[in-house]
């Protein structure tokens, strides 16, 4: 009896051992043991999510973390976070300062259980490029993947900035007063060429999906994902958008940024059917440049012009799809699409054919509100920068863009 029960109780000690060491390891190798068994297919992502809530946004922080612990359910896929709060938007008691997570599984829509890797403290600029590199420099290190997306996740503006002294810019720090200008993207995210190019780049954020902005960041991503509108607040569903990335590792990032547009757009018209402004669209940065060129050869034909069609072209502008509070911005293939029709001349209906062929192969999947009362019907997959006659900004001929080619010119004589 003696010698049974000391075996027994070396076995209790040994399951009691197990007991106390199993949730230990499930804490090491990227939270792993903590997510449910799912998804298929064994290639790596690495998912970086710049969240900066240190604005009016900060509400919807919580919501988009909790749902991307809903969905984290294949260990082959991993979500970072670098997220700030800022007391004078947080709720009352919650954090402040800035932190890194990685997302773990969770069900728990009222608590985050996303694994703190680091407190960065206070006063981090998130609207400086230094610090989105640091976070992506470190997100590369610490979670090495076959594949990487980036999301920047705050307000956006476009090639210009909310403030009317400053150009282009997105991911403002209200509690710093800085911005990320859209011209520090590129050595943000691929400070030189020997560093990867960025799988995906997803812009949660608003008027994104300009050529001027994607046309800046070609070179950096293969994919570029974004509106054209002003999202709500609410921003992207992350749940619905991750899942295929989560149901299959191994899928082409093609397909995922393909698949992103209708999941954006269905999940509002079911769970906000009354908002009228959703839009989504995904380009391949590879096919920007023949976009470019079939823009500059439109506009040159229209500085042409630009005297015979005077009433014509100022119609065709006035008449394009606009967006949000910033009217000059103004759907490319509308606008391009009513000089067609507006004007009748066979050469701009012959380069307006070219910039259509050119979109369609650049933009892989667009969707957009198209229900009645809806304000964003002729959205098409990117916007540009179309002012009114008189009202062309200076700094705009600083963006890759204008350099490259002669639209700036147009707009600058443009009736």
């Amino acid at each position: 009896m003696h010698a049974v029960t000391k075996r027994t109780l070396r076995c209790l000690l040994g399951l009691l051992t197990l007991a106390i060491l199993l949730p230990l390891v499930s804490g090491c190798g990227g939270g792993r043991a903590s997510v449910p068994p799912g998804g298929r297919g064994s290639l790596k992502w690495t998912v970086m999510v710049f969240m900066n809530a240190a604005n009016d946004l900060d509400d919807y922080s919580e919501l988009n973390i909790n749902q991307m612990e809903q969905i984290q359910t294949n260990p082959n896929v991993r979500v970072v976070v670098q997220w700030k709060r800022a007391a004078r938007f947080a709720p009352a008691g919650s954090w402040t300062g800035t932190r890194r997570y990685l997302i773990q599984y969770d069900t728990d829509a009222q608590r985050i259980n996303a694994r703190l890797l680091q407190d960065l403290g206070e006063g981090v600029d998130m609207g400086n490029a230094n610090t989105l590199r640091e976070f992506i420099q470190w997100a590369r290190a610490s979670y090495p993947a076959d594949r990487y997306a980036l999301v920047i996740w705050n307000h956006g503006s476009g090639w210009r900035s909310r403030a009317a002294l400053h150009g282009r810019a997105v991911s403002f720090d209200d509690e710093l007063g800085t911005s990320i200008k859209i011209w520090e993207l590129p050595t943000a995210v691929r400070p030189t060429s020997a560093d990867p190019v960025m799988d995906v780049l997803l812009f949660d954020a608003s008027l994104m999906q300009m050529l001027e902005v994607a046309y800046e960041c070609r070179n950096i991503a293969r994919y570029i994902v974004g509106s054209e509108e002003s999202p709500p607040g609410e921003g992207y569903p992350y749940h619905e958008i991750l899942k295929p990335l989560m149901d299959n590792s191994d899928i082409a990032p093609v397909q995922w940024v393909s698949a992103i547009p209708n999941i954006f757009v269905n999940w509002y018209h079911a769970n906000f059917p009354s908002y009228r402004n959703i839009t989504q669209s995904a380009v391949d940065a590879s096919r920007l440049d023949a976009v470019a060129n079939a823009l500059d050869g439109l506009a040159g034909s229209l500085l042409e012009k630009r005297t015979l069609y005077a009433v014509s072209l100022a119609r065709a502008r006035q008449d394009a799809q606009n967006y949000s509070t910033y009217p000059e911005y103004r759907d490319l293939w509308r606008a391009a699409e009513l000089i067609k029709q507006y004007t009748g001349d066979a050469e701009l209906s012959q380069r307006v054919n070219a910039l259509h062929i050119a979109m369609q192969q650049a933009i892989v999947a667009n969707n957009r509100d198209t229900r009645a009362g809806s304000r964003v019907f002729h959205s098409y997959g990117l916007s540009i920068y179309y002012p009114d006659s008189g009202s062309y900004l200076g700094r705009y001929s600083n963006t890759a863009l204008a350099r490259a080619t002669r639209w700036d010119e147009w707009l600058q004589v443009a009736p």
